[in-house]
């Protein structure tokens, strides 16, 4: 430990003879290490500058903490820089990203809808998304469907989800909240940094005399103007998520509310919801059928004049036939009667020759 003091002097010594050959007077400013009274000793110093401030600001000590230059940060930091841990604990006022995730069930969709819709603009919040799925029951059995994502003021979170909750019948809710306050102070106290570095940088740059360094120094420059809107981008994007949080509302439209709570049915319970389910079952299939007939009537209007029509035809065709067919056969008896008729020599009975047979016989005698 002795010899690491005595070698920790010797080199702050050595860095003070340095310093004192080549810095020359300095500015009326003693803590800035970039100005000196004449322009000759700047450029002289300037490549020496650049090089070792180059080491120092691509190193991880710049963006630490405890630095002195920057300002308060948003998070409430004083003149050190960002808060330390202890320090956040104990601020009333943190970072807070909640998340609320709704299900609910409503007979009065539209109803619903509109009033969820309305509620949001009077509490200044908007909706980041809105899907509607489904047809209404009145044209069909399927259920309708929302799914809904809305961005509220955080103080104005619990009158919306007690609005959605008196308005439905809520199944399921979800609330969480992510604390980003430290997250918050590194991204600010990297921000401060950053613009540090480019404050010194703009400076060096008045200073360069080589175009080598200048290339060198708008290059670094481009590199932190890009690293600080990439950091004020992320603290936009974290201030707009703690200020207005986030509601994932889902919404199905049905004919009776899920019971709550819920219990188990007894043996004629079972019964009775099923004899009831049962006659209401029938009832809708009667009415379905009843007003799908009736829609179908006119098509079936017109489906029977057309098949009266078509067997009027077939009828009048085979009828037709008929009565050609009829003639042509009164036509060929006609003919066939005005015809003479031939007399015919019948053969004798069977009894005729049987007898004439026995007359021969008789005469042979």
């Amino acid at each position: 430990m002795k010899r690491r003091s005595v070698l920790f002097g010797t080199a702050i010594c050595v860095t003070a003879v340095i310093l004192a050959g080549c810095g020359g007077s300095s500015s009326a400013d003693s803590g800035s290490m970039f100005k000196s009274e004449s322009a000759p000793a700047a450029a002289a110093e300037s490549a020496y500058d650049y090089d070792t401030y180059a080491e120092e600001a691509m190193s991880d000590d710049l963006y630490e903490y405890d630095t002195t230059a920057g300002s308060n940060s948003a998070s409430g930091s004083g003149e050190s820089g960002a808060p330390s841990d202890s320090e956040i604990q104990s601020n009333s006022n943190r970072k807070l990203i909640k998340t609320v995730n709704l299900s609910a069930e409503t007979k009065e969709f539209d109803k619903l809808i509109s009033k969820v819709t309305e509620r949001i603009n009077s509490l200044g919040g908007y909706a980041e998304s809105m899907n509607i799925q489904g047809s209404s029951f009145d044209s069909s059995n399927e259920r309708r469907t929302a799914y809904i994502v809305a961005r509220i003021p955080a103080n104005n979170l619990d009158q919306f989800v007690q609005s959605v909750s008196e308005a439905s019948n809520i199944t399921s809710k979800n609330e969480s909240a992510e604390d980003v306050t430290l997250q918050y102070a590194d991204v600010e106290a990297h921000k401060d940094s950053l613009k540090i570095e480019q404050k010194r940088l703009n400076e060096l740059l008045e200073q360069a005399d080589t175009l080598e360094n200048i290339i060198e120094l708008e290059n670094r420059l481009t590199e932190v103007r890009y690293e600080i809107e990439s950091y004020e981008s992320r603290l936009r994007m974290m201030n707009n998520q703690v200020q207005y949080s986030t509601v994932n509302l889902n919404v199905s439209e049905v004919k009776d509310y899920t019971p709550e709570p819920v219990y188990e049915e007894t043996f004629g319970e079972r019964i009775r919801n099923g004899f009831l389910e049962s006659c209401a079952d029938a009832l809708d299939t009667i009415q379905d059928f009843v007003v799908g007939f009736v829609s179908f009537l006119p098509m079936l209007v017109v489906l029977v004049v057309i098949l009266g029509v078509v067997f009027l035809i077939v009828f009048g065709i085979i009828k037709l036939i008929t009565s050609i067919v009829k003639k042509t056969g009164k036509k060929k008896a006609a003919k066939a009667a005005s015809k003479p008729v031939k007399a015919v020599a019948l053969p004798n009975p069977p009894e005729k020759a049987d007898q004439k047979v026995k007359d021969e016989a008789g005469d042979n005698k």
